[in-house]
């Protein structure tokens, strides 16, 4: 009777050895799937970027319906020194057109947003610099 009962103790014991094993197993796969989701995440929007070049001697042009931004100081990957604002007929590229527009006739640099990952760039912001 007394060894069934020391052996029902070490059961017990051991059980609780395994559940706190296995809590810790869940917590560092709840973990590991955090950090996991976190640089998919992060890397998910690090195409696009702020060129470091300010483009001071730039151009506008429309070709096609579609608008572009040409300069030899575009970015290196994007192809004929060219960027894009597609011309879709939505407010925001509307306004980008303008705003690249404005910026042309009074005489401003121009800073851009573009993705890292094409090679036929297509602008997705723009501020204007003195």
């Amino acid at each position: 009777m007394a060894a069934e009962k020391v052996d029902a103790c070490f059961n017990k014991m051991s059980m609780r050895g395994n559940n706190i094993e296995m809590i810790k197993n869940m917590k560092f796969k709840q973990i590991m799937f955090l950090a996991v989701s976190f640089s998919l995440t992060v890397t998910a929007n690090a195409g696009r970027y702020w060129p470091e070049t300010v483009l001071t001697n730039w151009n506008l042009y429309l070709n096609n319906g579609v608008a572009y931004i040409i300069s030899n100081q575009m970015a290196d990957h994007c192809s004929y020194n060219r960027a894009q604002i597609n011309m879709d007929g939505t407010e925001f590229n509307k306004s980008l057109y303008a705003y690249a527009m404005s910026a042309k006739a009074r005489g401003k640099n121009l800073e851009y947003v573009i993705d890292s990952t094409q090679t036929n760039c297509v602008i997705s912001g723009l501020r204007e610099l003195d």
